[in-house]
């Protein structure tokens, strides 16, 4: 069992789900689980899963329904909207994975930037993408100004160097109410 060096502290991942796969589609299941095993409470870790069954049994689980009332739902993107962004909102730190055009992670990134015009807390935002994918960032995210949010991007080679950004960013980065 590892240190649980990121202990107390709540992360939202982001990363696109129906956007374009990841090239390594373990990648970001293998960062979410190095994070969790760290002690971080990694709130949408749904996010990563492997199968559609997998993602539907994680949100269940973490949202509190059963499954069948999850998967009964004739408008289930009111109720994924709404629990993700109670869930950004709870968050101390988001990840965020911008390997690939995203409507809903930027919109995430955004509402997490924006959380002290809203009362809330400051939090931290790591976007992370593979360095061979940087000149094509859209320069909504690439023109994200660290001076006026608490926002790092940050390129990856590999699973190891991901890691390494994110443990430095989790550790580095204070809470703030």
């Amino acid at each position: 069992m590892s240190e649980l060096l990121f202990d107390g502290k709540k992360v939202y991942f982001s990363g696109s789900i129906k956007g374009a796969p990841e090239p390594d589609p373990h990648f970001a299941w293998k960062l979410v689980q190095y994070i969790g095993e760290r002690g971080a409470d990694v709130l949408s870790e749904h996010v990563v899963a492997r199968s559609q069954a997998e993602m539907d049994q994680i949100r269940a689980l973490r949202s509190g329904l059963e499954m069948q009332e999850m998967l009964a739902d004739p408008e289930p993107w009111f109720r994924v909207s709404d629990q993700d962004n109670i869930w950004v909102d709870e968050a101390t730190h988001m990840v965020a994975l911008v390997n690939a055009p995203s409507h809903g992670v930027g919109m995430e990134i955004g509402r997490a930037i924006l959380k002290p015009e809203r009362g809330l807390n400051r939090t931290p935002v790591l976007a992370l993408i593979h360095r061979n994918l940087l000149d094509s960032l859209s320069y909504m995210i690439r023109g994200i100004s660290p001076e006026k949010a608490a926002f790092q991007l940050r390129t990856y080679q590999d699973l190891a160097e991901a890691q390494a950004h994110t443990h430095d960013f989790l550790l580095e980065t204070q809470l703030h109410s």
